[in-house]
């Protein structure tokens, strides 16, 4: 009875620290969102206290659940613009789920291999531009950018699957008239969240390295190369995961 009560205390001890935490989450992603500058200062800040108090890892593990996310997300909105612009040939009777999620899985390996390529490579970009980074602030840059991704694959995916169905991924022509116009919308809105992702990211390097704007779009660049390279040598793969030819 008494090691009953000893594990209550615990658990309710460290609920209202668990519960602070994910609220302090959750206003520093949305700072993020809507005023990237001030939201990436708070991080970095936020970042440093941590590291000061000893606490492992520093950056803490939200940053690479973020990109992981991210990538799975980037690589649907793939498969769906890949089908459209022709670059996948996908009969509906070749899809199969199994395949969508073998490739949203590829994409969430690939965006934290990205991520963790991109720390250094941009720290360095920095450094080079004349600002002052390191290859932990840069992750954490890559993280937070990919929020918006997270948003689309919440809210998007499953009206795309409800309107849609399985016809969003693969090359059929689609004969229902709200079908074809919710297609072409949800692309459009996943386009804009990407547009959404860059900018918070060039925000993000903006602070991280303490460079003007131009600069900070120069090291982005270096970024989109690196997600570019690691992408380019798996869209074949996978394409093919998600049933295309």
């Amino acid at each position: 009875m008494a090691e009953r009560g000893v594990w209550l205390i615990a658990a309710q001890a460290t609920t209202p620290g668990r519960t602070q935490a994910s609220a302090q989450l959750g206003f520093t992603l949305r700072s993020v969102l809507l005023s990237p500058r001030a939201g990436f200062a708070e991080v970095f800040r936020v970042t440093r206290k941590r590291e000061q108090a000893g606490t492992r890892p520093v950056e803490g593990v939200a940053p690479y659940v973020l990109s992981a996310l991210g990538g799975a997300a980037l690589m649907l909105v793939w498969l769906k613009l890949g089908s459209l612009i022709g670059v996948r040939e996908v009969a509906r009777s070749g899809f199969e789920w199994g395949y969508l999620i073998a490739a949203g899985v590829a994409g969430a390996l690939l965006g934290l291999v990205a991520q963790l390529v991109w720390g250094y490579l941009g720290s360095g970009a920095a450094r080079l531009a004349g600002g002052d980074s390191n290859a932990r602030d840069m992750r954490v840059v890559w993280g937070a950018s990919a929020f918006p991704q997270i948003l689309g694959l919440a809210i998007l995916l499953p009206l795309d699957l409800i309107i849609v169905g399985s016809d969003t991924f693969t090359s059929e022509k689609l004969g229902d008239s709200l079908a074809t116009g919710w297609a072409a919308l949800s692309i459009a809105f996943s386009l804009s969240l990407v547009v959404w992702s860059l900018f918070i990211f060039v925000r993000g390097v903006e602070v991280a390295s303490s460079l003007p704007p131009l600069k900070a779009l120069g090291v982005t660049l270096v970024g989109v190369l690196v997600l570019a390279a690691i992408a380019g040598g798996s869209v074949a793969g996978a394409a093919a995961l998600g049933g295309g030819a």
